[in-house]
Formats: C-alpha cells, sequence, structure tokens
C-alpha cells in the first residue's frame, strides 16, 4: 500500500473546504494574558463542565442549557468536539460574553445563538458555524458579576487564541 501526503488527501476532497477553519498557534500572545489578573479564572475547576449545545436531535436547545445561570454574567466559549476522541478532539471555535445586567446573563446571550444561526441575514460566521458544526457543538461557561473583568477576560481570551469563528478582537483589549 502506498501512502499518499495530507496535502494530496486533503485536496482530493473538494468537501474538505467547506469544513476548514484556520486556527493561529502563538504562545507569544498566550503569554500575553496577565495571570496575576485573572488567575482563578484560567483555571478548568471554575468553568462549566462541558455542555452539548443541541439536543439529541440537533434540532432545539440542549435541556441543559437551561441549567445554566440566569441571574449572572461571564465568559462561554463554544467547541467543536470531534466524535473519534471527544476528551481530546476539542477545538474552540468562538468566545463570547454576558454582561450581569437585569437584561443579560449567560443563560439568555447562549440561546440567542440558536436564533442568529437561523436568521437569513444573520452573522455569517455564527451561521457557518452553526451550518457545518451544530451536531458536534459544545460550550463551557465562567460566572462572574464583575463586568469590567467579563470584558477584560472575553478580550484577552479572544487575543490569546483568535478562534476562528471570532470576528473581532474587542477594542479593550489592551496589546503590547
Amino acid at each position: 500500500m502506498k501512502n499518499i501526503s495530507r496535502n494530496a488527501f486533503v485536496s482530493r476532497f473538494e468537501e474538505n473546504k467547506l469544513y476548514d477553519c484556520t486556527y493561529y498557534h502563538n504562545p507569544n500572545r498566550w503569554n500575553e494574558i496577565p495571570s496575576t489578573l485573572f488567575s482563578s479564572m484560567l483555571k478548568e475547576e471554575h468553568w462549566s463542565r462541558l455542555i452539548k449545545y443541541l439536543d439529541k436531535d440537533n434540532n432545539d436547545i440542549s435541556p441543559e442549557i437551561n441549567s445554566i445561570p440566569d441571574n449572572k454574567g461571564g465568559v462561554y466559549i463554544f467547541f467543536i468536539v470531534g466524535p473519534t476522541l471527544p476528551f481530546i478532539e476539542r477545538y474552540i471555535a468562538y468566545i463570547g460574553r454576558a454582561q450581569s445586567t437585569p437584561y443579560q446573563n449567560i443563560r439568555k446571550r447562549v440561546k440567542e445563538y440558536l436564533r442568529e444561526s437561523n436568521k437569513v441575514n444573520g452573522r455569517h460566521k455564527i451561521v457557518e458555524l452553526f451550518k457545518h458544526w451544530k451536531d458536534y457543538l459544545y460550550l463551557m461557561y465562567f460566572e462572574c458579576e464583575d463586568n469590567e473583568r467579563i470584558v477584560q477576560l472575553e478580550g484577552y481570551l479572544i487575543h490569546s487564541i483568535l478562534p476562528p469563528f471570532n470576528d473581532d478582537i474587542p477594542y479593550k483589549t489592551i496589546l503590547r
């Protein structure tokens, strides 16, 4: 059996272009997060467990989403979780925030993405995320009631990770 190169294999299938996501891994960016400022926020045990976004039929929001707090703000991360090795095969797709206000909370904000993905003129990258990856979308969140810290943490995370479905690096991110 003859081996073929990865590039030849990938380019043989036009379908692969539909699922292309570019990830940037830059250790210099990772090191720019002031860990002392966000020490508790950067520890896994302070984040929720991984939650599947859609129900078992992948048509509606999972009942697990209703366990997300509706009285707190925070930062959330959407992951694409592959079925081959789901304990490792996790790709950060999108990072967002929900401020802690009487009109906004994590649960409400997270639920809005399904509606956004179904809009004819919805945000292009969110529509694409759901079009290609909805069956494999999961999320985790970090609760926080300090709106300034929520904005800062989201900005630093987006800046250091550059998720493929985020369009902008928030303006409040401190770039060195």
